[in-house]
């Protein structure tokens, strides 16, 4: 990374100010707004939570299986539209106090909040939990991941990291206390995938997978509904650290010269342009849908892979952020265009994206590196450069960053669609053979092998009890089971927690089981 580096778009308020003006009366309205966006100050850390992640999360959601495992699996009829209870006094001392601060804190306004009852829609859960998955602020730390390296965020400056932790201490109103104990921002922190997997992520995969479970499991009914709400909780919360690989000052590991570079000078005054601009544009309703969903082999090829087709991995190699554009170029009677761009390759942090060609014959006169991501798709601007006096400036500015808006939103909630898609797979289906009932496992990935296949009746008080359990420990769970059903079930209930080709699986199915007439 490169200390100092700003992103400049031109130096001083009035320059801003005669920019955006030039800006609005030549490009249109669409960017003329995002423009604007870009001169609200905010506190922006990573792509805004409470919009960009909300809506990308709705989107990815809405494009997925999740309404149809919901409404079939599970057999709840109205899918991401069916009310859900969170019931706080099921929850651990250690775990109610927390949650229910930060759920509390959200915006009863936007939608997915859920009511005074702890209830709301299944659809308002994932994005409530992708919201949260960000606070307290510190966890931000674990949310950048350079797929290069497999590193996550690394900044050993002494002096910014007192600085940020002076910031966390002002946002979050813990005072004192939050140095003293230690729980500021380190300025590192796990790669994000890593993080998606920690037994300390409380909306990580662990929790997903424990609580998707005991939504099956559980005997009680309130018990169910409050696993379900929290496994959608900790649903959202995956999707959001995923979202994530798809900002590239968190996959270039870009935190000082993106976050550290606010208006006024201050070192509590913390801002990314890039993000600000997408949150106050785009808001939650307004970001696009999956352009097409994507599927990969493993939760972690999401992010990376050896085909270099993971969201961080393709971010990284298509995007600059402002940290990591080329170095300032010198420019003197006798130097060429050829000499600059060679100069600015040599500057680059990473390889790529990269420049091959600059336009130096006016001064004064900005101008852009333009590239197009594939067949069909229209050029987009991906650096911006001017040439001054004695040298040419290379940065990011208002018209970048809404033409990497366009390119990248669509794409990331394709990826986040998939990750529900992949982590939905697997499936059990039941079906009534008179007083029996035939389970058969089905799994996208190969057969699921480790765990239990465990079968659950339901009485007419909604209460259930596990009446069958199978083994699935000796390399492959079994294809189809039948048990006898005991009289008086209502409901037939199946999930098998285990491997697959793809990784860690949850099977689920739910078959209603009325008495013959």
């Amino acid at each position: 990374m490169k200390p100092g580096r700003g992103a400049a778009g031109g130096s001083g308020q009035d320059s801003r100010s005669a920019t955006r003006k030039r800006t609005l009366s030549v490009h249109g309205p669409v960017l003329a707004t995002f423009v604007v966006a870009l001169g609200i100050t905010g506190r922006a850390l990573a792509y805004d939570p409470a919009t960009t992640h909300a809506g990308l999360t709705q989107q990815a959601a809405v494009a997925s299986v999740l309404h149809q495992v919901l409404a079939l699996r599970l057999a709840r009829p109205l899918g991401i539209f069916e009310p859900v209870a969170l019931h706080p006094e099921l929850l651990t001392s250690g775990d109610r106090r927390p949650l229910l601060a930060r759920l509390g804190a959200l915006d009863p306004g936007a939608g997915y909040r859920p009511g005074d009852d702890g209830v709301a829609p299944a659809l308002a859960f994932v994005v409530a939990g992708s919201v949260i998955a960000k606070t307290p602020p510190e966890r931000i730390q674990h949310l950048f991941f350079d797929p290069s390296t497999g590193s996550g965020l690394r900044d050993a400056d002494a002096v910014d990291g007192v600085f940020h932790s002076l910031r966390l201490v002002v946002d979050s109103g813990a005072g004192v206390r939050h140095l003293a104990t230690g729980t500021g921002f380190a300025m590192e922190g796990e790669p994000s995938p890593d993080w998606l997997e920690s037994p300390d992520n409380d909306l990580g995969l662990p929790a997903f997978y424990e609580h998707w479970e005991q939504a099956i499991a559980q005997p009680d009914p309130a018990q169910r509904s409050s696993a379900l709400a929290r496994a959608l909780l900790a649903l959202g919360g995956v999707l959001t650290v995923l979202e994530d690989a798809g900002n590239p000052a968190q996959v270039r590991n870009d935190f000082r010269a993106t976050y550290f570079q606010g208006r006024t000078g201050s070192p509590f005054d913390r801002w990314s342009r890039f993000e600000r601009g997408v949150a106050d544009f785009y808001g939650a309703g307004g970001v696009p849908a999956p352009r097409a969903i994507v599927h990969r082999s493993s939760v972690r090829a999401f992010f990376t892979s050896t085909d270099g087709q993971g969201l961080a991995d393709r971010t990284q190699r298509r995007f600059f952020s402002d940290g990591t554009v080329p170095e300032d170029g010198v420019v003197d009677s006798d130097t060429t265009s050829a000499d600059v761009v060679r100069e600015a390759r040599k500057s680059l942090t990473y390889a790529l994206p990269t420049l091959s060609h600059l336009d130096l014959r006016a001064v004064g006169v900005r101008r852009y590196v333009t590239v197009s991501d594939g067949p069909g798709d229209p050029p987009r601007k991906l650096l911006a450069y001017e040439r001054v006096p004695g040298r040419v400036r290379f940065f990011l500015d208002g018209r970048v960053y809404a033409d990497s808006a366009r390119a990248l939103l669509p794409e990331i909630a394709g990826y986040a669609a998939g990750l529900i898609d992949h982590l939905m797979r697997g499936q059990i289906k039941l079906t009534r053979e008179g007083d029996s009932v035939r389970a058969i496992v089905v799994a996208a990935a190969g057969a699921i092998r480790g765990g239990n296949l465990r079968l659950l009746a339901e009485d007419g008080s909604g209460q259930r009890r596990e009446i069958a359990t199978f083994p699935a420990d000796k390399g492959t769970a079994p294809d189809s089971v039948s048990v006898a059903v005991p009289v008086g079930t209502r409901r037939i209930a199946a999930v098998l927690r285990g491997l697959d080709d793809a990784g860690p699986v949850i099977a689920v199915g739910e078959l209603a089981f009325p008495p013959h007439r």
